[in-house]
């Protein structure tokens, strides 16, 4: 953004929008060196996802080329990951979404048996790309890239691709035109360009991108809660039921491995409690498909430390607010006292019964100064309680990215 100064003589500034600073721009050559220290750059992979329009510069272009630019828009995913933002930027054609819209969606079979692996077969239809489908192999390139400039691990990796995944919104129009049925899976392809999907459907775009970056990944299943989730392929001590994979939720941001507790309509929902995070009880039954190895997730470790973190806050909050009410309600039984007293006081002063007031004042100045002391150890617990607070709700919200 460049902003005017009209009140002295339109004198140009450019505002920073990460540090937040005015560079004034008073010549053109000062213009120049301010874009080009503050300046992100752009690549040609950026540069081609701008359509070619049909203009008499461009009139030897085959017409086939200028329909496929036209065909084709920009899809922007703006996403967070380790508390920062971030977009990606892909060119999605209607044509080839229109194509996957109207791919049969219907597992066949021959006989009055059905398969054993009917829905492993089902599942797989939705896992297969068409030969000229290269969005996921551009997005993952740009994640892939996105990481390494952030020189950023596997596991880092994994969990920006999942992120990603993550924040495509959740289809609750879906949802609630066919409740409990997804009688319209979508295919990755039709997730990315709609920009939207249930459970079902991220978890087949999630499963498909983590191939494409060499993870071992699944689809796991919940008959009993009408849920899909994906797996990923994590050491077996850590993983769900010891199945060899860990939990990832893809309706809604949740850490790795983390399994929600509340499923609403299909979509898992944060909470405070960092109590059961890795209870499995409220899934039911576990059934997983379409499994695949590869690379495997570490970083289980690094997050129960995490959350032992948020545990031991919690705790010690709990702990120091029973302490406070505690010293709250003796501070209230010592100012009834203190007010008893002084009542007293104010009889034997009004009465002129100064032998029985001296004798009082040096009992009602000791409850003053052991009141305005236990006092002061209280204010200083308060403090001690509300920074607590304040840590326990910015690493609470740091944890799910609010």
């Amino acid at each position: 953004r460049i902003l005017l100064q009209v009140q002295d003589k339109g004198q140009a500034y450019y505002v920073d929008p990460v540090e937040l600073k005015l560079y004034y721009l008073g010549r053109p050559a000062d213009a120049f060196s301010v874009m080009r220290m503050r300046g992100l750059g752009i690549t040609n992979y950026n540069l081609g996802l701008i359509p070619i329009g049909a203009n008499q510069s461009s009139l030897a272009t085959p017409s086939s080329s200028i329909n496929s630019s036209l065909d084709s828009k920009i899809k922007i995913f703006s996403f967070k990951y380790g508390n920062n933002n971030y977009e990606l930027a892909q060119s999605l054609s209607q044509t080839m979404y229109n194509s996957y819209k109207d791919s049969n969606k219907v597992y066949s079979y021959t006989g009055n048996i059905e398969p054993t692996i009917l829905r492993e077969s089902f599942y797989g239809i939705f896992l297969k790309l068409k030969a000229d489908d290269n969005s996921l192999d551009e997005i993952s390139s740009q994640l892939k890239k996105i990481a390494s400039t952030n020189n950023w691990d596997d596991d880092q990796l994994l969990e920006f691709t999942i992120a990603l995944v993550q924040y495509i919104p959740y289809d609750h129009e879906k949802v609630t035109a066919n409740p409990g049925i997804n009688s319209n899976p979508y295919f990755p392809y039709e997730t990315l360009y709609l920009d939207k999907g249930v459970c079902s459907d991220k978890t087949f775009l999630a499963v498909s991108l983590l191939r494409k970056l060499g993870y071992g990944a699944a689809i796991m299943d919940f008959p009993d809660i009408n849920h899909t989730a994906l797996g990923v392929a994590c050491p077996v001590n850590y993983s769900l039921n010891g199945s060899g994979y860990c939990y990832g939720e893809t309706t809604n941001y949740f850490p790795l491995g983390v399994i929600p507790q509340t499923i609403n309509n299909g979509q898992a929902q944060t909470a405070n409690e960092f109590a059961d995070l890795f209870n499995p009880s409220g899934l039911g039954k576990i059934e997983i498909y379409q499994k695949t190895t590869g690379k495997l997730y570490q970083g289980i470790p690094a997050l129960i430390a995490k959350i032992n973190i948020l545990k031991n806050y919690k705790n010690d909050i709990d702990t120091q607010k029973i302490e406070m009410n505690n010293m709250s309600s003796n501070l209230n039984a010592e100012e009834n006292n203190i007010n008893i007293v002084k009542a007293q006081l104010d009889s034997y002063y009004s009465n002129n019964q100064i032998k029985e007031y001296n004798n009082l004042i040096l009992s009602y100045n000791s409850l003053i100064n052991q009141y305005n002391s236990d006092l002061k150890i209280y204010k200083a617990k308060v403090e001690v309680y509300n920074n607590l607070v304040v840590k326990f709700n910015s690493l609470s919200k740091s944890f799910y990215q609010q």
